[in-house]
């Protein structure tokens, strides 16, 4: 190998700032942000909506099966909706005994996750035992809270 290959100085040896913020992978970086900004705002194209019965027989699920299934999202629901409760009274507990404001906003972030999926696994309860797929918040609710369908309705 010629000595001058070894010893190899360029401008890029002593400057070069693309290198020095790593501009390649910036770019990468901005490419991924925009593609997964662009997919919110696309609206999927939906095919024919399925139904209970079509996705339980392309499943191959019995009624035995659906019912366990919703036995043990259940449970989950429970599990998860006591958990949120015993995090929201610890966060209290960190607020008022320790006084640590931060272990408190702590304390409530990990209540809003327990309770999110508390509602999720709910939420698939409820879809299991009105068997229909693509139900809405507001039918959850209305089921929930045993209220009445508001005019128009």
């Amino acid at each position: 190998m010629p000595i001058k290959d070894v010893f190899k100085v360029s401008r890029k040896t002593f400057i070069n700032p693309s290198a020095w913020i790593g501009l390649p992978e910036l770019k990468d970086t901005t490419k991924t942000l925009w593609q997964i900004v662009r997919g919110l705002f696309v609206v999927p194209q939906a095919g024919e909506p399925e139904t209970f019965e079509e996705s339980l027989a392309r499943q191959g699920l019995t009624e035995e099966d659906v019912k366990e299934q919703a036995e043990r999202y259940f449970i989950f629901a429970v599990i998860f909706a006591t958990l949120a409760v015993v995090s929201v009274i610890f966060a209290f507990y960190l607020l008022f005994a320790e006084r640590t404001f931060s272990g408190f906003l702590l304390g409530l972030a990990v209540t809003i996750l327990f309770g999110s999926q508390a509602f999720r696994y709910h939420f698939w309860v409820f879809q299991i035992q009105s068997r229909k797929l693509g139900c809405t918040f507001e039918e959850w609710k209305q089921s929930w809270f045993k209220s009445s369908p508001g005019p128009g309705e």
